[in-house]
């Protein structure tokens, strides 16, 4: 029986007994990135398509270059007519956060990204209203209607209005970057 079996496989007889070949199961193609809040901060849930777009944004970002032009906004917010002290803080802090966390991102995505993309998550200080200016009451209008529409939403788009309700209000501390299987 061995030596049949051989013998067709050499010359490339059809198997006595085909076996259908099994493929792996569908999985629901999930969207380029969705937000979602959790405690203390937010979610971003990112697709394999979704990885590489924000792969090829990383990787052609000078994060150098990034935090010099920040830090020469911010100098100029100081030096302005009206010096603005808070918005040059703010800059500064972006210029270093562009600094020194850029090339951590970039590596902690391309190192850890699942076939189903990848999930980062954001933890930090988190206020309890979203951060609007006095001087705008128009927003703030504007807010007020959409956290009062907000439970009327189907629970997808509930929960992406949420993430970014958070993550407005939320100052990163730490973040991590998880496979998406």
């Amino acid at each position: 029986m061995l030596t049949t079996l051989t013998i067709a496989l050499a010359l490339g007889q059809p198997d006595p007994l085909p076996l259908p070949e099994v493929a792996p199961p569908p999985r629901l193609v999930a969207p380029l990135i969705d937000f979602a809040p959790v405690p203390n901060g937010y979610r971003i849930e990112l697709n394999r398509r979704g990885v590489e777009r924000f792969q090829e944004l990383l990787d052609s970002t000078d994060e150098k270059q990034a935090a010099a032009s920040l830090r020469e906004l911010a100098k100029k917010k100081r030096e302005g007519a009206p010096p603005d002290e808070v918005a040059a803080g703010k800059l500064e802090l972006l210029a270093f956060v562009a600094g020194s966390q850029i090339p951590a991102l970039r590596t902690e995505l391309r190192d850890k990204a699942g076939p189903g993309g990848a999930v980062i998550t954001v933890t930090g200080l988190q206020k309890a209203e979203l951060p609007i200016p006095a001087d705008r009451p128009r927003l703030k209008r504007v807010a007020g209607v959409v956290q009062g529409i907000a439970p009327l939403l189907p629970a997808d788009a509930r929960d992406v209005l949420l993430g970014l309700s958070a993550m407005s209000r939320t100052t990163p501390l730490s973040w991590r970057v998880e496979p998406r299987p």
